[in-house]
């Protein structure tokens, strides 16, 4: 995972302008900022920076318009390529890779084309909630952006707008 998302990132030599992004939320619950989410890699965002949410729903859907590239067989990741900024991949849970695909059903594959809004996995959280370090859909960009959270710790709805905005460096 640490290899895909690095392989994806921006040269730290390049010369800067900013441009806003948008997303809308995968999944009903509580949107947090990383600094919340219980795993070091993630709030040393050491695969980029994002934002999370605990889950009060079993949907996910695409936060972004773009093309899936890839979703790991145990179906806890998945990445997509963006139309307008940065690619992402989103994080089902924290230790959701051991169930090897047990409680998630996906809703996509890799080469589809999708838009804000389309489902892409089905999770059953409650029946994973006692096996598993955390629940938290996590959405990181794999490319030099900074998130500031518009609605932190507040209760999100599934595809709502204006809950993040990403703000993306990149070569001019």
């Amino acid at each position: 995972l640490a290899l895909y998302m690095m392989k994806r990132g921006n040269s730290m030599f390049s010369i800067f302008k900013k441009d806003k992004l948008k997303f809308v939320s995968p999944v009903k619950g509580k949107l947090k900022s990383l600094d919340n989410v219980e795993d070091e890699v993630i709030v040393n965002r050491d695969l980029g920076d994002g934002f999370a949410i605990e889950p009060m729903d079993t949907k996910i859907v695409s936060p972004i318009d773009g093309k899936v590239t890839l979703v790991f067989k145990t179906l806890h990741a998945i990445a997509i390529e963006n139309e307008d900024g940065p690619d992402i991949l989103i994080h089902i849970g924290l230790d959701t890779v051991r169930l090897k695909g047990d409680g998630f059903k996906s809703f996509c594959e890799v080469g589809q084309t999708v838009k804000k809004g389309d489902l892409l996995m089905e999770v059953d959280f409650e029946g994973i909630k006692d096996r598993v370090s955390s629940c938290d859909v996590i959405v990181l960009a794999q490319e030099n952006v900074d998130f500031k959270i518009l609605k932190e710790n507040q209760i999100v709805q599934c595809g709502e707008k204006e809950i993040v905005e990403g703000i993306k460096c990149k070569e001019k």
